[in-house]
């Protein structure tokens, strides 16, 4: 923990020095905050709670070829369960801290990288929006307030480098992850991931693989011991653009265990990503279908989502200009079951143990520089279940770029 400690300090203290004596440092960011209004499920009457999550990124362009991203998010607990004017427990993180120097060599480019958080997680698409500048690809359904990164798979989380090569002759990058983290067992963890990602006008492509090792003395008098080893694997597809009819494709699990004795390979359903989503575009109208299965603690990320196996059917309304004003109208309705995963369709009968049924109508506009989403849910099984008090929630959320 300290020598993370002393990295991150000498990287922020090397970052502004380097500012310091460069004349043409520029920065660019992005900022947003969520409030979400509802009542506590385990009152019997109402029993408003209230909860903020907000983050920060910012991206400073030292010079051409020496880059650095910050990005730090806050997630409260009920600022109601006293008064919003006294503490309130919080929980900050820091996202990610890197310093990227990048290179040029004929058609090809080098960024060559130190970092310290969560860098580029494979299941957002932020490394296909960095190294390609496209728009952002993923589900609605995976958006988050607490960082740009939004839907994560598996998260390339430590301290250490990377290097990755883009080809400026064709639209493809790859690269090539090292670092270490003490995430599994009790031990730390080395850990190396190969990526590769491209964009084509109807295709775009990241994936990524790799292998932890966790390092450890044992209890022999060997220098190193390594009794197991862990791999994952994940991907992001689009076939289609975003003004296209298309198909988005997520699939990916993490920290398989194998070792000598494994006669098999077995992925277990709660660690699997996957997530399958239709687009369909017509002249006044977009329809989403998604079908998930997902993690718990990727699912808990996500305020869409209410379970970790299920469908969405998202049907919005095409951007349109009123005045100065962008408004985009969108009704989402979900289907979710709490703790069931994809292999639950083997035994369907179980399914509705613990279900949810929810209608989300929202809206979106443009406000002051920024984006403002607002969003009433409604859950009608919470009133099935004499909830009625808790079966609403209201979300309003607002992001800025600057």
């Amino acid at each position: 923990m300290i020598k993370n400690k002393c990295f991150i300090f000498s990287l922020i203290f090397s970052v502004f020095v380097a500012a310091d004596i460069s004349a043409d440092v520029f920065f660019s960011g992005f900022a947003g905050a969520k409030a979400d209004l509802s009542s506590d499920p385990q009152s019997s009457g109402f029993d408003p709670d209230l909860k903020v999550q907000s983050f920060f990124s910012g991206q400073f362009n030292i010079s051409e070829n020496v880059i650095t991203h910050m990005e730090f998010s806050l997630g409260t607990a009920n600022l109601l369960e006293d008064s919003i004017f006294t503490k309130t427990d919080a929980q900050f993180q820091v996202d990610e801290i890197s310093l990227i120097l990048r290179t040029q060599f004929y058609s090809v480019k080098n960024y060559l990288s130190v970092f310290a958080g969560t860098y580029e997680p494979i299941g957002s698409d932020i490394f296909l929006r960095r190294q390609f500048g496209i728009q952002p690809i993923s589900s609605r359904l995976t958006e988050s307030w607490l960082g740009l990164a939004g839907s994560v798979i598996y998260p390339l989380f430590g301290v250490g480098g990377s290097d990755v090569i883009h080809f400026t002759s064709a639209p493809v990058a790859t690269g090539l992850y090292v670092y270490v983290n003490h995430e599994l067992d009790d031990s730390y963890v080395w850990n190396s991931d190969a990526r590769f990602g491209c964009v084509f006008r109807f295709f775009a492509f990241d994936m990524a693989c790799g292998i932890g090792v966790p390092l450890s003395s044992g209890d022999s008098d060997a220098f190193l011991v390594i009794d197991k080893l862990y791999c994952r694997g994940a991907f992001n597809m689009l076939f289609g653009n975003k003004y296209t009819n298309s198909l988005y494709l997520q699939a990916g699990t993490s920290e398989v265990p194998l070792t000598k004795k494994d006669s098999t390979f077995e992925i277990a359903a709660d660690k699997t990503y996957i997530l399958m989503e239709p687009r369909f575009r017509f002249p006044q109208v977009n329809v989403n279908i998604t079908i998930f299965s997902l993690p718990a603690d990727s699912a808990d990320e996500f305020y869409l989502i209410d379970g970790t196996f299920g469908a969405n059917l998202d049907v919005f309304s095409n951007t349109f200009n009123s005045g100065t004003k962008t408004l985009m109208f969108g009704l989402s309705s979900q289907l979710s079951f709490n703790g069931k995963y994809f292999d639950a369709l083997l035994a369907p009968q179980d399914l509705f143990d613990d279900w949810t049924l929810s209608v989300s109508p929202y809206l979106q506009t443009n406000f002051c520089n920024g984006e403002l989403h607002t969003m009433l849910q409604v859950r009608p099984t919470d009133i099935f279940d004499g909830n009625g008090a808790s079966c609403w929630s209201v979300k309003i959320g607002y992001k800025s770029q600057f």
